[in-house]
């Protein structure tokens, strides 16, 4: 049922001197009223990681933030001191990748997103 104020939103005063008060609001219009804030943009890609990093610890930092997880957390420990620059993933790919793989099981669900996205980055 219509409420008062979806009732106007979809309705604009006239304000001009015709006989009608309120005229209805054409389709674009109320396209361009609709007010979108994206949480998270697929064309997130930097072409350089932050001043110093490596995109693994860019990757590590950001899914910190957005997944509180036992396991990721755990996962996060254990990687960060390893994936400080390039020259540390380089020199600690194997323990950094055999990490990830061992944390990948159905029982951690709510790590796996982070985890595969690592994953992905040490994959490329």
């Amino acid at each position: 049922m219509a409420t008062p104020s979806h009732a106007q939103a979809v309705k604009s005063l006239n304000k001009s001197q015709g006989r009608r008060r309120f005229v209805f609001k054409t389709l674009s219009q109320r396209i361009d009223d609709i007010d979108i804030n994206v949480f998270r943009s697929l064309d997130k890609i930097k072409s350089e990681p932050s001043e110093g990093s490596s995109f693994l610890r860019d990757c590590l930092i950001e899914w910190r933030e957005l997944n509180t997880a036992e396991d990721f957390i755990s996962f996060y420990g254990e990687t960060m001191p390893l994936v400080q620059t390039l020259p540390l993933v380089l020199l600690h790919k194997e323990l950094i990748f055999t990490k990830l793989l061992s944390r990948l099981q159905m029982k951690a669900r709510l790590s796996l997103e982070p985890i595969l996205r690592c994953a992905n980055l040490c994959l490329i």
